[in-house]
């Protein structure tokens, strides 16, 4: 029997397309699939975006990954200041051309949900997960029953002490302290004024707000998370009422010239400038400063204690503030995205290079016993398991809030319950905008 002409076109056009899907599963030909079962085999270039670091923080990772995928690029950009980084993020992942990879906030899971891809199950499960990382890991990238991202390090809020000023004074180190209340009698004890009353020496840098003390809305909010506010809620943080009072009153008391604690305002120089000039005797900083202050002052002799607790606190509670590496919605390569993430995050030779680059605490719980003994990063390493986080959401405009509630109680335009109030609705204002 012949065949037509428009049969034999049919005929054609049908073997052509078998033949093009047996090279593509053969991997002859390039298809849809973004990888082969064989690493060695696929081709891709990828490109990862962060803060802080640089390309070569990442070389032990990215030559590690070589090994695994050879014809597999992976290209950093790098951002020295958060608000740069986060402007260009936006602005890129609107335009559809956004990185594979890229940094976010430990807090900032529910708000970028939507622009980030989770680690496939098969991959990672949430016993692993909790197996390989402290439970604050748990509380930040596990959402919706999906692990959104990895940190390669975790950092907390601590007590910086300069030991000159308090071997001068001859008061019992931070280390030996039991509870806020040694702090509170302590602080009193390292301030000098000068003839006209002015304070010349802070005891510490607390009670003012983000103005001059950078870290003075994060230890505020810790300080509620003590002390058993229900700040720590998902979803909807209450913190105004009788707990969340305290915490603040306990703050800001630091900043009333008729209080007995009086050590700050906001008239003062910014607490780190303060301290690397021994103006000031302890603040509250996370690892990530200790660079910082040592280039203010490279002689500054000073040490590391955990952050003071609650007399008789059942469960100790540290503050973290981290980054996590997620994978883009918008990538072509979410296989290779998180297979590179995963060999850099939770393997612990590679992880490891991640803080003798950077001199930040690690993240893996391995690690972390490891540095428990670090002359620099052991009060970090211990605090990382005892971290908790809130629902900040959007933490630069959760710091806003705070430190213009600090501002209206120390400046008497408010008083403490109307100004918590206002900032409890804030915060939830923040949230509902960010779902």
């Amino acid at each position: 029997m012949s065949l037509t002409h428009s049969q034999k076109v049919v005929l054609l056009i049908g073997g052509a397309v078998v033949i093009a899907i047996v090279l593509v599963l053969l991997g002859v030909i390039p298809g849809l699939r973004t990888t082969t079962n064989d690493p060695h085999q696929t081709k891709a270039t990828l490109t990862m975006w962060g803060v802080y670091d640089n390309e070569v923080t990442y070389s032990a990772a990215l030559q590690n990954f070589a090994t695994i995928y050879p014809n597999v690029k992976i290209t950093y950009r790098g951002f020295s200041n958060p608000s740069d980084y986060d402007a260009a993020l936006l602005d890129a992942l609107a335009a559809g051309t956004g990185p594979d990879i890229f940094m976010i906030r430990n807090t900032d899971v529910p708000r970028q949900i939507n622009k980030i891809m989770p680690v496939p199950q098969t991959s990672l499960s949430l016993l692993q997960l909790k197996q390989l990382f402290p439970q604050v890991v748990t509380q930040d990238f596990y959402q919706q029953n999906n692990i959104y991202g990895l940190p390669l390090s975790i950092d907390t809020l601590a007590l910086i002490y300069n030991r000159d000023l308090f071997d001068r004074a001859g008061v019992p180190l931070p280390n030996s302290w039991q509870s806020w209340e040694d702090f509170l009698n302590t602080v009193p004890k390292l301030v000098t004024k000068d003839a006209k009353g002015a304070i010349t020496q802070a005891g510490a840098a607390i009670g003012g707000t983000d103005d001059t003390i950078p870290t003075g809305s994060d230890l505020l909010s810790l300080l509620m998370l003590q002390n058993g506010s229900k700040i720590g809620e998902r979803g909807a943080p209450s913190f105004s009422g009788e707990l969340g009072l305290q915490a603040l009153t306990f703050y800001t008391q630091f900043a009333d010239p008729n209080s007995r604690a009086y050590t700050w305002n906001d008239s003062m120089q910014n607490a780190r400038d303060a301290f690397g000039q021994g103006k000031v005797t302890m603040i509250f900083d996370y690892a990530s400063s200790i660079p910082e202050l040592k280039a203010r002052n490279a002689y500054l002799n000073f040490e590391i204690a955990p952050v003071p607790q609650p007399k008789n606190a059942v469960t100790p509670i540290a503050l973290p503030d981290y980054w996590g590496y997620v994978v883009s919605r918008q990538t072509k390569y979410p296989t290779i995205a998180w297979d590179f993430i995963l060999q850099m995050t939770t393997n612990a030779v590679i992880a490891n290079s991640y803080p003798a680059q950077t001199g930040k605490p690690p993240a893996l719980n391995s690690l972390l016993y490891q540095y428990q003994n670090d002359p620099t990063l052991s009060v970090f390493a211990r605090q990382a398991l005892i971290a908790r986080s809130w629902d900040e959401r959007d933490k630069n405009a959760a710091r806003r809030v705070f430190s213009q509630m600090v501002r209206a109680v120390v400046s008497d335009k408010e008083r403490p319950l109307d100004a918590l109030v206002a900032a409890q609705n804030a915060i939830n204002q923040i949230i509902q905008r960010n779902y």
